[in-house]
């Protein structure tokens, strides 16, 4: 069971995402193999998705749901059939935020699948959600199940991560519209925490908050509403223990939180989250925006922990708090922009600061470097490069009229991977470097950094 970083895993790990645990469950052991094919062999789904027009316009985000940043998607009815095998009346509906808003009027959206949402007991070899991003700024189609691998070599539980090939069958069209590669990932939930925590973490308290900063409200556990409670919500005793938590975080005394916190947190564990999201330069996270993460009261210790979530802006891609060049260049020894109460406490602290340099240093050591990463480029490359010669066009609707133009995909694979002759991703609206160019200065920045030979660049909200 995964509780802590300890040693960090090295290439084996990275390439298996797959998490066996004593305590699985027999149907769990049953359906690991299709999800091994998936997550670590790289077989991509084939996904088919029939929607009725009217479905789809009710799944438009309507204005009043996009100013209250509530239930802002809705489900719609949807057939869905993977690798062959219909799942009637199934949930679909839009998900993302930057994703959904950067893809336009184009089809092809961030979708959440849901075949238990209308159909009771419809599963997909044991799951009933699927999460398929759009990769509307990686048009390598990688980041994420890179980004991933990397928190999962810092000893944090992380989603499994693979590809699905779309076509959506839209009413009122009458040709089947590919939409092309997605990413593939997990659904964090209860199952994911027994396959991940240990049986005993199955029901603990699973939050994916959405707060400037984690803060105290009082003692009342039926306050913490607003942090968005995913599962869990009944363990008030869990709920109890994340107020006191945020109680000392906020109003302890320096000899009290320095005394307590590593009873509250899994140190260790959220020293590696901070590690991979310096290297990674991943903003658009607990450290910048701040969103993206699940916290975990985790029952079976009573410790809090965080699990990273949505890493498609990770590599350097999120440019809100800096430029391309500055992310790459980013202070190791302030991992995070603005007032966190939470991480200036810790980096106050005699050990933190020592726990977080050491997981940076051995994730740059057994993770991060140009010979692991670019290996897995290309085991991705072989993959996928079929996939994407195959999606020439881009659609979207101009009324009731389907559209399209060439998308010139296979360009703008390989320009995600490599860059322009200095690094830059040409084939995405954002001054970003591809995925190699910032890997390389990314590795060279903080091998100077540990070193002592060069100070890292100092990020703030961009004007």
């Amino acid at each position: 069971m995964m509780k802590s970083s300890g040693p960090l895993f090295c290439m084996m790990v990275l390439s298996t995402l797959i998490h066996t645990v004593s305590d699985v469950s027999a149907q769990d052991s049953l359906d690991a193999p299709f999800w091994k094919s998936v997550f670590s062999d790289n077989h991509v789904l084939d996904i088919r998705i029939d929607v009725s027009r009217e479905a789809w316009d009710g799944m438009q985000p309507s204005r009043e749901r996009d100013q209250r940043n509530e239930n802002r998607y809705s489900y719609s009815r949807a057939k869905i059939t993977i690798d062959g095998q219909p799942f009637e009346d199934a949930g679909l509906r839009f998900k993302g935020n930057s994703s959904f808003r950067g893809s336009g009027p184009r089809l092809k959206k961030p979708f959440k699948i849901d075949l238990n949402r209308f159909t009771k007991g419809q599963k997909l070899h044991g799951r009933t959600k699927l999460n398929l991003s759009n990769s509307f700024l990686d048009p390598s189609f990688m980041k994420e199940k890179l980004g991933y691998e990397l928190y999962r070599a810092a000893g944090l539980p992380t989603p499994g991560v693979g590809w699905a090939n779309v076509t959506l069958n839209l009413g009122g069209v009458a040709e089947p519209i590919p939409l092309g590669i997605y990413v593939l990932v997990e659904q964090v939930d209860r199952r994911f925490l027994a396959n991940n925590l240990g049986k005993d973490s199955k029901d603990s308290l699973l939050m994916k908050p959405e707060v400037e900063d984690l803060y105290y409200i009082d003692d009342d556990p039926n306050s913490y509403h607003s942090y968005n409670i995913k599962s869990g919500e009944e363990n008030i005793e869990q709920l109890r223990a994340f107020a006191s938590l945020l109680k000392l975080i906020e109003n302890g005394s320096e000899t009290a939180f320095e005394r307590e916190i590593g009873e509250r947190m899994d140190l260790k564990q959220f020293a590696g989250y901070l590690a991979a999201t310096s290297i990674l330069a991943n903003l658009d996270s607990f450290v910048g925006m701040p969103h993206n993460y699940y916290l975990v009261m985790d029952k079976a210790d009573g410790r809090m922990r965080i699990l990273p979530w949505d890493v498609n802006e990770a590599f350097g891609t999120f440019t809100m708090f800096g430029g391309a060049e500055t992310l790459a260049r980013w202070d190791i020894d302030r991992p995070w922009v603005g007032r966190r109460q939470l991480l200036e406490r810790l980096f106050r602290t005699e050990d933190f600061p020592k726990l977080y340099r050491a997981a940076l240093a051995e994730l740059m050591q057994q993770a991060f470097t140009e010979e692991l990463i670019f290996g897995r480029i290309a085991e991705f490359k072989k993959v996928l490069s079929s996939y994407v010669a195959k999606s020439d066009k881009i659609f979207w609707l101009n009324g009731e009229t389907l559209r399209h133009k060439p998308a010139e995909h296979l360009d703008g694979f390989l320009m995600g991977i490599e860059g322009d002759s200095e690094g830059f991703n040409q084939a995405v609206g954002r001054k970003i470097l591809s995925i190699k160019p910032f890997v390389s200065r990314r590795i060279q920045s903080i091998e100077t950094q540990l070193s002592g030979e060069s100070d890292g660049s100092a990020l703030g909200r961009r004007k």
